[in-house]
């Protein structure tokens, strides 16, 4: 038994719309990154770019969110795509690549004459790449362009190169780490991982009682988060834990952990009758199976062959139907009689 939603696209824009809040995106690459270019990061210096550049062929597959920032004077683009997929993409460098080029394309395109002209200070802004993964799989597909050249060992610095940043929710960080991170997307990716409902509950509570660094904004960002990806059953029992003074968040969650119990052995108790009935079914078939043989090997007795035409009718009788043609079959005199029990 899940607590997930486990439609992608939805997923997808829940993602979506989370890290297109400046907040979030700011906690991701400031405080999970740690770059020491993000120090100077803030939300006036940060803006959401109103554009995908996600290619053709991987419309329905991934989203993607892009933001621009200034960094010392200077123009960055950050380029993050959504990547929840059970597969993992070993091309991804190559995609990202095509996305960089788009990007570049897209700035030279909108730039100024001045900008665009050929001259020794024409600079293009650093593109950074990051990879938002939280599919069961661990990912493990190069991270560096130049390794999905063929014999890139022998042209050193002549080809193109890069590496892309990756935040692989599932197994990059554990639980204590995340506890201790205390941030939002800490929160977001304990609440995300891959775990049972007992489990999932667990960690909301330690989100509750112990994520004190999070603000009432990025609280009810959060909640808003968990409507969108967590089943509807639990949902709001999730959002109240959240809500609840830190003296009643015990007592929530010993009351959800009792429901999430009820709502598992239901689920057993109705495989399990289901598998009975299933049982049943089967032996009820195999039961009618062996009953069409008979008729057919006692009229064959009594009348030689079957015509194509008769052998579908008695394939199609019940149980009931069967057995009435063998106990009446001292009685059937000729083919004609048993038309009466099709």
């Amino acid at each position: 038994m899940g607590h997930k939603k486990a439609i992608n696209n939805i997923h997808d824009k829940s993602y979506k719309d989370l890290y297109s809040n400046k907040i979030v995106f700011l906690n991701l690459v400031k405080e999970m990154l740690k770059a020491p270019w993000t120090k100077d990061l803030n939300e006036e210096n940060l803006i959401l770019v109103d554009k995908q550049y996600i290619l053709s062929d991987y419309e329905e597959n991934e989203a993607d969110i892009v933001y621009r920032a200034n960094v010392d004077g200077e123009e960055v683009i950050f380029y993050t795509l959504l990547e929840f997929q059970s597969t993992i993409d070993y091309r991804m460098p190559l995609r990202l690549l095509f996305y960089i080029n788009e990007i570049l394309r897209e700035y030279i395109k909108n730039s100024s004459i001045e900008q665009r002209k050929n001259k020794k200070e024409f600079k293009v802004p650093a593109v950074i790449p990051i990879v938002l993964y939280n599919a069961t799989r661990k990912w493990n597909a190069p991270r560096y362009f130049k390794d999905i050249v063929n014999q890139n060992e022998l042209f050193g610095d002549n080809i193109v190169n890069f590496k892309y940043e990756l935040f692989d929710v599932n197994h990059q960080y554990t639980k204590a780490e995340l506890i201790k991170n205390n941030n939002i997307t800490s929160a977001i990716f304990l609440l995300d991982q891959k775990v049972e409902p007992l489990e999932f509950f667990n960690r909301l509570k330690s989100v509750a009682l112990q994520f004190n660094r999070l603000t009432n904004r990025e609280t009810e960002l959060l909640k808003h988060w968990l409507r969108n990806t967590v089943d509807e059953e639990i949902v709001e029992n999730a959002v109240k834990i959240l809500e609840a003074h830190k003296e009643g968040v015990e007592k929530m969650v010993a009351n959800n952990a009792f429901i999430i119990k009820e709502m598992k052995e239901k689920v057993e108790k109705e495989g399990i009758e289901k598998g009975i009935e299933k049982g049943v079914e089967k032996e009820k078939e195999n039961s009618r199976l062996k009953d069409i043989g008979r008729v057919k090997n006692l009229l064959i007795k009594k009348f030689g062959a079957l015509n194509d035409d008769c052998n579908q009718k008695i394939e199609n009788l019940d149980n009931d139907k069967l057995n009435s043609i063998i106990e009446d079959i001292l009685d059937i005199k000729n083919l004609e009689d048993i038309e009466k029990y099709f």
